[in-house]
């Protein structure tokens, strides 16, 4: 059944809730045309999306999807090949079980996992006990240091062919988020290459049959700090479940430029099926031949951290990193930068997390301010004045920011430095050439070996735990990921290991999360800025729900019989109608 352009508008123009986005959403949607001072319109015609019509739920012969993941695709694609205890998954606590099948707390310290039986390796040495052991022996030789799980896990146990024990030296809340990336390898794989021990996170440092998970990799590799332009798996023979995966094939794209990638999945077939895009390209999408708009709310953000190392030493001020937050309106930035694809947050953290909207509950309430209000820009500027003598400034002085950020941020960046250049900051955006390059020298401003002079670092931080650690792991003190240097702040180290001792489950909880989240607002380390939704371009003929992380479950993927790999002819020409908006999350 077709539908009017404004029917299938309503969801996009309720999120936005802004005049301008709304009238800006019209104009690039119906075709207006202006005679004298009146507004013609066109009726735009949409259909159903069709492509669960033919969808099978099992293995289809001859499939074949190629996803683009230009960002972290060593997060995105590894549960894909690999296998550990538990896998993400869209619930409340964020995981559901994969080679456990359950698992009981036996004490604080204690942690006991049943296995599931009958789990083969990609080469299809068995998985058992013994594997878990000899990972985790591996793992504490060249462990990740991103949590504290490699100063808390002491030894894993054998109790018998498929039950094994975590024994920590103290209670420790985020094990099972943890055991999402105590990922197993192969006997070969370990003998070979080990743990790497990288800040990012161990992956498949070459093609081979050294996983457990839906995918074999036969082509390529993909690690935090290397990676291959693009990577081939296939459909693992021996996996656990005969159901999934469902695509035979599966091709990662990963160094095609965003633009390029966008245009091979609005305008052709057969090069690019799902790829994330920007939300300026949004309506782009919508009226594409071969692609659909899918939209996911997330708990991704972006961190905007200040460099307290090397960077501009008056940033150093808790109170001007606060008039700095002060001038940045959220609630513009969401409506305009972001299309209506977003919503603000308190501390750049997102309340998708269990846990986080009862906690910031808590929290005294923010006045809610504005850069026009010119009695809040006068205090914000009296505010930076008052310390401009002590950092040799003089008194009409701008002060000096620089901003180091991918290209892909620049939509939101241009914003950011609207506001700041308000307030009487001189803000230089230093674009970088890759995510690398931006991490290298994020890295290495805690040792003062920087390459580029930085204020401040963006990067869209995908979620990557289920948990709101994925936000926190820059506040850890004893990581390279440091904010600041170790012994400056002693009672943020205390709220951190209160939370690293705090399951979910403890109803304490979300008392320390709130305590942790009101010492964060209250330093001003980060820039708060909106948590952004998911939007994908995905080919018509492609059945995926984007997950609210940097997850791809690529095994759930499943194609339609009018897929390109697999039907015969041409696409039928009354599919290339463009298909009905959905609101985020509205497909289940």
């Amino acid at each position: 059944m077709m539908q009017s352009l404004f029917a299938v508008m309503n969801h996009h123009i309720a999120v936005a809730n802004n005049p301008l986005v709304i009238f800006f959403v019209v104009i690039l949607t119906t075709g207006i045309s202006v005679q004298a001072d009146t507004f013609q319109f066109e009726t735009v015609e949409f259909r159903q999306d069709s492509s669960l019509e033919t969808i099978t739920h099992q293995p289809r012969a001859g499939s074949h999807v190629k996803v683009y993941m230009p960002n972290l695709p060593y997060i995105a694609a590894a549960h894909a090949v690999n296998g550990a205890l538990v896998r993400p998954a869209e619930n409340e606590k964020g995981w559901e079980y994969d080679m456990a099948t359950s698992h009981r707390v036996i004490s604080p310290t204690l942690y006991e996992f049943t296995l599931r039986e009958g789990v083969r390796f990609h080469d299809g040495t068995p998985f058992t006990a013994d594997s878990v052991v000899m990972n985790i022996e591996y793992f504490k030789r060249d462990p990740y240091t991103f949590t504290k799980i490699h100063l808390v896990l002491e030894r894993a146990e054998k109790i018998d062919d498929y039950t094994v024990r975590f024994h920590l030296n103290e209670a420790y809340g985020l094990l099972l988020y943890d055991a999402l990336w105590l990922l197993f390898y192969s006997p070969a794989y370990l003998e070979k290459f080990g743990w790497n021990g990288k800040p990012f996170c161990p992956n498949i440092a070459e093609a081979g049959p050294y996983g457990l998970g839906p995918y074999m990799l036969v082509d390529g590799y993909i690690e935090g700090d290397r990676r291959t332009p693009t990577a081939e798996l296939v459909r693992n023979p021996y996996y656990w479940d005969k159901r999934s995966p469902k695509v035979e094939r599966i091709t990662i794209v990963m160094d095609t430029s965003p633009e390029e990638a966008k245009a091979l999945a609005l305008n052709t077939e057969g090069n690019i099926d799902i790829a994330p895009i920007a939300f300026a390209d949004e309506m782009e999408t919508v009226f594409s031949p071969y692609a659909k708009l899918m939209r996911k709310k997330a708990n991704n953000n972006y961190l905007a951290r200040f460099n307290l190392f090397t960077g501009n030493p008056i940033f150093k001020e808790p109170e001007v990193r606060k008039a700095i937050n002060r001038a940045i309106d959220q609630h513009a930035l969401t409506a305009l930068s972001m299309n209506g694809e977003g919503v603000p947050t308190l501390i750049s953290l997102s309340e998708g997390f269990y846990g986080v909207k009862e906690s910031m509950a808590l929290l005294p309430a923010s006045p809610v301010e504005s850069i026009y209000d010119e009695a809040v820009r006068t205090d914000i500027i009296a505010t930076l004045d008052s310390y401009k003598t002590k950092y040799g400034y003089d008194e009409d002085a701008r002060i000096p920011l620089t901003i180091m950020a991918q290209e892909s941020l620049l939509y939101i960046l241009k914003d950011i430095k609207f506001f700041l250049e308000r307030v009487n900051i001189d803000v230089h955006l230093h674009i970088v050439k890759d995510e690398s390059e931006m991490f290298k020298n994020n890295l290495s401003a805690i040792r003062h070996e920087n390459e580029i002079d930085f204020d401040i670092v963006v990067w869209p931080n995908f979620d990557w735990i289920k948990n709101p650690w994925g936000t926190f792991f820059i506040y850890h003190s004893e990581t390279g990921w440091s904010t600041f240097e170790p012994g400056t702040d002693d009672m943020l180290d205390y709220h951190v290991n209160r939370f690293f001792a705090t399951p979910s489950y403890a109803e304490d909880y979300v008392d320390t999360l709130a305590g942790l989240t009101q010492h964060l607002h209250s330093q001003n380390y980060v820039l708060f800025l909106p948590s952004p939704f998911a939007t994908f371009a995905v080919n018509k003929e492609v059945v995926y729900q984007p997950r609210s992380s940097a997850f791809y479950p690529l095994w759930e993927i499943e194609v339609s019989d009018l897929h390109w790999s697999v039907r015969d002819g041409e696409y039928p020409t009354e599919k290339l109608v463009p298909i009905a908006i959905e609101a985020p999350d509205e497909r289940k």
